[in-house]
């Protein structure tokens, strides 16, 4: 009989989840830990956009262009529909010659992005009060409910045999050689040939035993949601002052803006009933928005702000995937990690973002 490899992913958000499933596929026996509840906590805490609209590099654009069918096809295998709408965006955040730039830039790296009038608005989007004077399209994008669409993975992945364990710390690492031979848990010792770390935020702290961290520059952040409406909006509005969307159950899902950070001074609370107001304000005939849920979260952002993915250096066998945009590449991600780890294929699509970079 042929023993199958085994693989530890430590953190279970939208990354961990779809290294896991992509590994099974790939014909590996996965075990997935996370130090609290399923589901992670960036991913319960994320806006959930979809997309490859801004970049800072041409290669990371390619990865996210790419990622965006790669989120398509997981939807259609799992079936996630009452998690993800593939409504496209209206971006309006910066007017201008930033405006023009943006638009530049899409059409200039191939995006499918177009210009809408003010009238071509009003008809797409009949609630919306006042449109603006133009807006970007990117009809090919979407958001998703990305704890929601972890979780749905996760049950595949134990649907398939592998096995998912909450409420469960690493309390250290042990090679053998140079090479990954185990992950110790409170509970238990786990051999395994490769360990993933998919841990978000916390990959600024080392695992007893790697001796490496990730140097990150993470941001605070809020996410609300309202009680649930009919359909209200078409589309994922990014407008100067908010940015905001329906769920396909009907709430919407807010942020001040897509960048921002909250301040230690800053009291949640105010701060959301203010950008429910914005929104009240921004459509008419609406009922009156009420708040189910905010949501304050430290955004994993490593410290240049690009993805860092693939294998730990100086040590055989430990991969890490740590990235801001987890939401739209974890499906990718999920895929070339699995290759790379199991069978020694490494997409070029990845080379720069590598966590060498940081040695």
């Amino acid at each position: 009989m042929t023993v199958k490899p085994r693989v530890v992913i430590v953190g279970s958000g939208i990354i961990g989840a779809s290294v896991a499933l992509a590994c099974q596929d790939l014909g590996a026996e996965v075990v997935v830990l996370d130090q609290g509840p399923l589901g992670g906590v960036a991913s319960r805490n994320s806006f959930g956009w979809i997309n490859a609209s801004f970049a800072e590099t041409r290669a990371y654009f390619e990865l996210r262009h790419a990622a965006l069918a790669g989120f398509r096809f997981l939807d259609q295998r799992l079936g996630l529909g009452g998690h993800i709408r593939w409504q496209g965006t209206l971006w309006w955040e910066d007017a201008g010659a930033d405006f023009t730039a943006q638009f530049n830039t899409l059409t200039q790296r191939g995006y499918p992005a177009k210009l809408v009038s003010q009238a071509d608005i009003a008809a797409l989007e009949p609630q919306l009060r006042h449109p603006p004077h133009q807006a970007i399209l990117t009809a090919t994008e979407g958001a998703a409910q990305a704890q929601n669409v972890a979780l749905a993975i996760l049950a595949e992945v134990a649907r398939r045999g592998g096995s998912l364990q909450e409420h469960t710390s690493v309390k250290w690492v042990k090679q053998v050689a140079g090479r990954i031979a185990s992950v110790h848990t409170q509970e238990r010792d786990l051999a395994c040939d490769a360990v993933v770390l998919a841990t978000g935020a916390a990959a600024q702290t080392a695992v007893i035993g790697l001796d490496w961290a990730l140097p990150m520059a993470n941001k605070q952040g809020m996410i609300l949601q309202t009680e649930p409406l009919d359909q209200m909006i078409n589309h994922i509005f990014m407008t100067p002052d908010v940015h905001f969307r329906q769920n396909p159950d009907g709430s919407f899902v807010a942020g001040e803006i897509f960048s921002g950070e909250i301040g230690p001074d800053v009291n949640a609370q105010d701060l959301a009933a203010e950008v429910v107001a914005r929104i009240q304000t921004k459509l008419h005939d609406i009922p009156k928005l009420r708040l189910a849920e905010v949501k304050i979260g430290m955004r994993p952002v490593p410290l240049d702000g690009l993805p860092v993915v693939g294998s730990v250096p100086g040590v055989q066998g430990a991969f890490a995937a740590v990235m801001h945009s987890g939401v739209t590449l974890g499906p990718l991600v999920g895929q070339l990690l699995a290759s790379e780890i199991l069978k020694g294929v490494q997409s070029s699509l990845l080379t720069p973002f590598r966590p060498a970079r940081f040695s």
